[in-house]
């Protein structure tokens, strides 16, 4: 799962959380418990929806909420930031509270943590392992990068999936979409979507006419993120 040319996300927008005043008393403040359920897309879409519920009395509207994943890649909690057009975590009268924001830790957990105020104490939740995992493209080449009018280019590489976080193997009977964009067309097009055989390996070829941009798209399905290439690779016509 990366950040790609098809499904590149916009900069995250900060979200603050209103802390509570030092002068609180921790003690006297009622005590809170955060549940939560989370589901993943191909396309690193995350939906999560709970409920802040306190011992004594309603939790009202307004309370502010973070979500966090644990990457097993980077063995650390990361905070997940709502981007352009998506909604932080915020209770409801009663304590519910949804938002659809974007999975950033394939093969990692997630949590909802309330940092308290000075009323409700502070709480996590417990820890949800996110089921879906990665797949990713790895040696991509396209050759040549200049060609004459008319002359094929060829373009390859190898799926693997991390089905142990980090150990990365073949991923065999997946179809990657083999992608163009031509000079003065503005969208990409698939001019192939191979198969990766037994070792996980893809390949395809194209005549150019004119210069272009290659690049691959693998979908991902309901246990795998998608990939695609951070940027195109260009190939000129001479």
């Amino acid at each position: 799962m990366r950040k790609s040319l098809l499904f590149a996300s916009t900069a995250a927008v900060a979200v603050g959380l209103v802390a509570a005043p030092a002068s609180a008393n921790a003690a006297a403040r009622t005590p809170t418990a955060v549940t939560f359920g989370m589901s993943t897309t191909a396309n690193a879409g995350l939906t999560i929806s709970g409920k802040l519920t306190a011992v004594k009395g309603t939790v009202p509207a307004g309370k502010w909420l973070t979500a966090e994943c644990y990457s097993l890649q980077q063995h650390k909690w990361l905070t997940i930031k709502p981007q352009s057009g998506q909604k932080p975590l915020v209770t409801k009268a009663g304590g519910a509270f949804s938002s659809k924001l974007t999975a950033n830790c394939a093969h990692g957990y997630y949590r909802v943590r309330f940092p308290g105020d000075p009323t409700l104490a502070p709480s996590t939740s417990p820890k949800v392992l996110d089921k879906r995992i990665n797949a990713m493209v790895f040696g991509w080449k396209v050759t040549p990068r200049t060609v004459r009018k008319g002359g094929y280019v060829y373009v390859s590489g190898t799926l693997k999936q991390d089905v142990k976080p980090g150990k990365y193997v073949p991923f065999k009977g997946q179809r990657v979409y083999l992608l163009i964009k031509v000079k003065g067309v503005n969208h990409w097009e698939w001019f192939a979507a191979p198969k990766t055989d037994a070792k996980g390996h893809f390949s395809g070829r194209v005549r150019l006419y004119k210069n272009a941009t290659f690049g691959f798209l693998y979908k991902g399905d309901k246990t795998h993120y998608y990939d695609s290439p951070l940027k195109g690779t260009p190939v000129s016509v001479r």
